[in-house]
């Protein structure tokens, strides 16, 4: 694929328009890094600033995050086998989220078996898991996005944001709409996030992931480009459904 074709120029634009919330979690992850006492162990007397930060970035970003904050590994903080400092919009307000981390409760929320959990945990640098419905948490169809937090070789846990849907799917479609083509927008598990055309629903997945078919195929895809985002989202263009492309 040319540095100059049409996926690899729309797959640079996408990622922009998603890469200032990777920032913020950049932000977050090196918050919780300043955090960490000299000596002694971590407590959540040492997130006051933390929480701070959290509460500001989310009322300050109201469009695409909704929820954000830091996901820790067990006994990363003193006595926590789970530990969330996460804040999210309640009546469009930030508030800090509570949830029931006794692992004796039936309606315990286990986030060390969510795959955004397990993929950062894994080493992968960003992951953008979903879209999905938060059943056990927030109740919201969201997408996750999330970045590993590691010192000393260590996992320490993770900076995570819940994303608004709606509002990805519009930044991604703006870019998408620049091609007559159809295009769209796929994650790693082959669901789609966004399509200039409803030939792909969103939240749909795909029976492959996107690649390059044989000139044959009428409906084949021409180009596939991964995003630079780095979180396993490909674009793929293909003709227009009619052969009108």
């Amino acid at each position: 694929m040319t540095s100059d074709s049409l996926s690899v120029r729309l797959a640079d634009q996408a990622s922009q328009t998603l890469e200032p919330v990777y920032g913020m979690l950049t932000r977050v992850a090196e918050e919780v890094l300043r955090s960490r006492p000299p000596r002694g162990p971590l407590t959540e007397a040492h997130f006051s600033n933390l929480q701070r930060m959290l509460a500001e970035m989310l009322g300050t970003e109201r469009s695409i995050v909704w929820g954000m904050g830091f996901v820790a590994a067990p006994f990363v903080v003193e006595g926590q086998e789970r530990y969330m400092a996460w804040w999210q919009r309640i009546n469009d307000r930030p508030a800090r989220l509570r949830l029931n981390f006794d692992p004796r409760s039936i309606d315990v929320y286990d986030y060390l078996q969510m795959d955004w959990y397990r993929l950062a945990e894994s080493g992968q640098a960003r992951v953008a898991y979903g879209p999905y419905v938060d059943y056990s948490g927030s109740d919201m169809y969201t997408v996750t996005a999330t970045i590993p937090i590691v010192a000393d070789g260590a996992f320490l846990g993770l900076a995570g944001a819940d994303l608004v849907v709606g509002e990805v799917e519009h930044r991604l479609l703006e870019v998408l709409r620049q091609t007559s083509q159809d295009a769209v927008v796929v994650n790693a598990e082959r669901r789609v996030i966004a399509a200039n055309t409803p030939r792909w629903i969103v939240g749909s997945r795909l029976a492959a992931m996107p690649a390059v078919g044989p000139a044959s195929d009428p409906s084949r895809f021409t180009e596939v480009t991964e995003l630079p985002l780095g979180n396993g989202w490909v674009l793929g263009i293909a003709e227009r459904a009619g052969g009108t492309g």
